[in-house]
């Protein structure tokens, strides 16, 4: 097997992980994401050990292995409420510390998802919506807040861009998708400008509701698939 550093191994599992191929529940085999990656054992070993201990996947029960977690409507809010508090700790920090190159990237970013509005592509917009929550943790220029919103992310986008729509009851309609894409650009837009005006109340608290907002569609679709069994 070619050589692969954990970092990178951590990273593609992850993709591979969340991307919605694999069901809530599912046990997570070592030796076939391995081959599915083409590196050893050893770096699949650690990344799942530390998904395990992170929250993100289950494990640790003599028999069963590890797999990805089944979510409850709480378990849905506790994360979306950590979330929350953890990114409006980086959008504080990202408006006392971001650059002039971290205020262009995001401006880049939430250019692109602008002219995704009417993309019909519904992975386009989501890919476009973690590299900005990435480009705003790369901002706060702390790298333990990063490194904990960046391993955050692969949990909350699997559970908003994949288990959400698996348990809706119903599409979102044209409109409501449009809705739902227009409110997301103008928070984001709202946070550049409250990162580049230096206030960090205002960019924490702006954060905090963007989070709180997407936590409300998930722990509805959860109920309604829960009142539907």
């Amino acid at each position: 097997m070619p050589a692969a550093t954990s970092e990178t191994v951590y990273e593609r599992l992850c993709q591979l992980i969340f991307c919605g191929e694999y069901e809530t529940g599912s046990p997570l085999v070592e030796r076939t994401l391995a081959d599915r990656l083409g590196v050893s054992r050893v770096p699949v070993r650690e990344t799942l050990t530390k998904l395990v201990a992170q929250g993100a996947l289950l494990g640790g029960r003599k028999g069963e292995g590890v797999r990805i977690r089944r979510y409850s409507p709480d378990e849905v809010q506790q994360l979306y409420d950590f979330r929350a508090q953890l990114e409006g700790g980086v959008a504080r920090l990202a408006a006392r510390a971001a650059t002039e190159a971290d205020l262009l990237r995001l401006t880049l970013v939430r250019d692109q998802m602008e002219a995704a509005l009417d993309d019909d592509e519904p992975g386009r917009w989501g890919i476009l919506d973690r590299k900005f929550h990435q480009a705003l943790a790369e901002a706060c220029r702390n790298d333990r807040f990063e490194q904990a919103l960046k391993s955050l992310l692969n949990e909350s986008f699997f559970v908003f861009y994949v288990l959400a729509r698996r348990s809706s009851q119903r599409e979102l309609s044209a409109d409501q998708l449009a809705r739902h894409k227009r409110e997301a650009l103008d928070d984001h837009s709202a946070l550049i400008e409250l990162v580049q005006q230096r206030d960090a109340e205002g960019a924490e608290q702006r954060a905090r509701l963007h989070i709180l907002r997407s936590a409300e569609r998930v722990t509805r679709a959860l109920i309604e698939a829960d009142l539907r069994e």
